[in-house]
């Protein structure tokens, strides 16, 4: 049995850290591992803190609600306007920013972080390592999956929930990196990027609640994905003309 929970733990790891890699290699100038493990480390941290924060957040617009009820709560053809409110705010809203928040604190003011490309990179680390909770979560829960549903969710999470956490991250990344140009007038282009991730995140939320009734949403679904994805790409190329050294104000 401890055998099996080593192997579900690390293929619930498998996901952030093939994507982790993919990532770190568009970095012209590649991170200190350490400060990468502890920016990872630091997203793993935060998912207790936004399940928290959801729940209670849940529970402000249904008092009735306990855990037991939360699939049916996620289910917004079922719950009504709570669900879609839980689904489409609440959940984008707290981890999007939370994501943000951890890695402008902890990683923003480190010597380390010395160009603009830094800030997409360690809010995707970060964002990742949220992402593994998430996973890890999904892959233990009670009962535990068979090898065969484990497999085939880690690679669909892989391709959808893992890859959406990373792309959101990394566009609030870019314009928080945009941000640093304008000092002090640059916090609206802050807002504008957790605003653009919220709406993203959301959007997907609902779209992969409502493709159990409505399968086409599966291709909405990878439509959302590869448009955060060139936006993240493109980001990524823009940001790597920038070699200024930045610094939070």
């Amino acid at each position: 049995m401890i055998v099996t929970y080593i192997f579900y733990i690390l293929l619930g790891f498998l996901p952030s850290t093939i994507w982790l890699l993919f990532y770190l290699r568009k970095d012209l100038h590649p991170e200190p591992k350490n400060q990468i493990l502890k920016t990872f480390a630091w997203g793993m941290m935060i998912a207790p803190l936004a399940a928290i924060l959801e729940f209670a957040l849940v529970w402000i617009i249904h008092p009735a609600f306990n855990t037991s009820q939360l699939a049916t709560l996620l289910d917004q053809t079922s719950a009504g306007w709570r669900g879609i409110i839980s689904v489409a705010l609440f959940a984008p809203a707290v981890e999007e920013y939370l994501k943000y928040k951890i890695t402008k604190e902890k990683i923003s003011k480190d010597s380390d972080f010395d160009e603009p490309l830094d800030m997409m990179i360690y809010l995707i680390i970060g964002a990742l390592g949220f992402a593994a909770i998430e996973n890890l979560i999904v892959l233990l829960k009670d009962p535990l999956m068979t090898m065969s549903q484990a497999l085939g969710t880690i690679s669909i999470r892989f391709i959808s929930a893992t890859f959406l956490h990373a792309l959101a991250s990394g566009i609030v990344g870019y314009f928080l990196a945009k941000s640093f140009v304008k000092g002090s007038k640059g916090f609206p282009l802050v807002i504008q990027g957790l605003l653009i991730a919220i709406i993203c995140h959301g959007a997907y939320n609902y779209l992969i609640v409502s493709s159990e009734k409505f399968p086409a949403a599966i291709f909405l679904i990878a439509a959302l994905l590869a448009a955060m994805g060139l936006f993240v790409s493109v980001g990524f190329s823009k940001l790597k003309k920038q070699l200024s050294v930045c610094k939070i104000t």
